[in-house]
């Protein structure tokens, strides 16, 4: 009995603490107050929100609410970090696993096999799952990507087509492939530049592609689904003769800048892997001077300033190099330059364009930039680019984007 009863006492004591643990946890805001930025994830925290009923009959509060409290419970961050850790500790041993089972097959067929044929055989890719259905590891090679996914798996709303129907300017399509629509082991696939084609009826099209995966890494980052400097460089080539033709005068790298930390991009930060060994890389270029407005109000756009030299510059463990130094996601983004001679256009893209937005703009008098995930909510109204263009003067429309960012992926059944 005395056994039994101490077993309770001990068991009660448990459950006292871990009450309290959780009255800790979610009461401790009022005295700590709510954090705006996670600097372990790289990412803006949701606040608790106002309560309203139109927003709890729309299911819009609740939403917002599990969120915050998944934002802003004390130690948020290193629970998340242990679980993927956790989670990647797993995959990691399971991968090495079938790489094993792999090689040992490959070896004893290559055992029988003439050696002149056996340099005939095709590189095979394993995608290791590291976040669910989401970020893959390419076997050794350093690189996390994204899942290739068919083109026809994507609903193609996110620009209303018969808001593009009506546009009666000149319009264009810079299609950017990406891992997400190029699978590694086999490059031909799928053809979705094809495929976009048929989607958008446009004046020109131009795309950013590669031939092989080895390709592919000139032109993109080791852990994000961004483009690297080559890649948007080349993309602000091809554009640029898509719209003015080959006879353009394009800017020119003045030289190639290696700032000395590493750069674990959006992929390294979903899951939390300290995965990269490239360091941020940017070219230099004699941009002319020109002005800026963020959602109408005259700033600077991209934060440039903090890259002083190759050592003074952020250098936390998951900063988002990318968004710091070329700029964040806006509804709107308007450059003005010097060039009266010059017309006016509209970009509709999202991050892919921030890179390349200021070389674009440099052509012309006017640029805006507007970004479908931000304009609605900024503006209350879905981006009409005819109005837009008739009521801003604009005279060319240029629509920038991989898979992801021209269409919402359909869930899977």
């Amino acid at each position: 009995m005395k056994g039994s009863s101490k077993i309770r006492h001990i068991l009660s004591l448990f459950f006292v603490i871990c009450i309290c643990a959780a009255l800790l946890f979610f009461y401790s805001l009022p005295i700590r107050g709510q954090k705006d930025i996670s600097e372990e994830e790289q990412r803006t925290l949701q606040h608790v929100p106002p309560f309203s009923l139109e927003g709890f009959l729309s299911g819009k509060y609740q939403k917002q609410a599990e969120d915050a409290v998944a934002d802003q419970m004390l130690f948020s961050a290193e629970i998340k970090y242990g679980v993927k850790q956790i989670q990647n500790n797993l995959t990691n041993a399971t991968a090495e696993l079938v790489q094993t089972g792999k090689n040992n097959a490959s070896s004893n067929k290559l055992d029988n096999e003439n050696p002149e044929e056996a340099v005939k055989i095709q590189p095979h890719y394993t995608y290791t799952e590291v976040v669910a259905d989401k970020v893959y590891k390419l076997d050794n090679s350093g690189y996390l990507v994204q899942k290739s996914v068919p083109p026809d798996q994507f609903l193609y709303t996110i620009y209303d087509p018969d808001m593009l129907k009506r546009v009666t300017f000149p319009k264009y399509l810079y299609f950017i492939n990406t891992s997400v629509s190029v699978d590694f082991n086999d490059m031909n696939k799928y053809d979705a530049f094809d495929y976009v084609k048929k989607v958008f009826p446009m004046t020109g099209y131009a795309e950013l592609t590669f031939s092989s995966f080895e390709e592919y890494k000139k032109y993109f980052y080791q852990t994000d689904h961004h483009w690297n400097y080559n890649g948007s460089y080349k993309g602000y080539t091809q554009i640029m003769r898509m719209m003015e033709g080959d006879s353009v005068i394009l800017l020119k790298p003045l030289s190639i800048h290696i700032y000395d930390v590493i750069y674990n991009g959006s992929l390294s930060r979903d899951s939390l892997l300290k995965y990269s060994n490239e360091k941020f890389t940017v070219f230099n270029f004699a941009v002319p001077e020109y002005e800026t407005y963020i959602n109408d109000k005259r700033a600077t756009y991209g934060r440039r300033s903090r890259y002083v030299s190759s050592t003074e510059c952020p250098n936390n463990t998951y900063s988002n190099h990318y968004g710091l130094y070329y700029g964040d996601d806006y509804a709107k983004v308007v450059y003005k330059f010097n060039n009266p001679n010059a017309g006016n256009i509209l970009i509709l893209a999202t991050s892919f364009s921030n890179a390349i937005n200021d070389l674009i703009a440099s052509h012309y008098n006017e640029t805006h930039v507007l970004d479908y995930r931000h304009y609605p909510q900024m503006y209350g109204e879905k981006i009409d680019a005819q109005s837009y263009m008739e009521k801003n003067h604009l005279t060319k429309l240029l629509i920038i984007g991989d898979l992801p960012s021209l269409g919402f992926q359909r869930k899977k059944k």
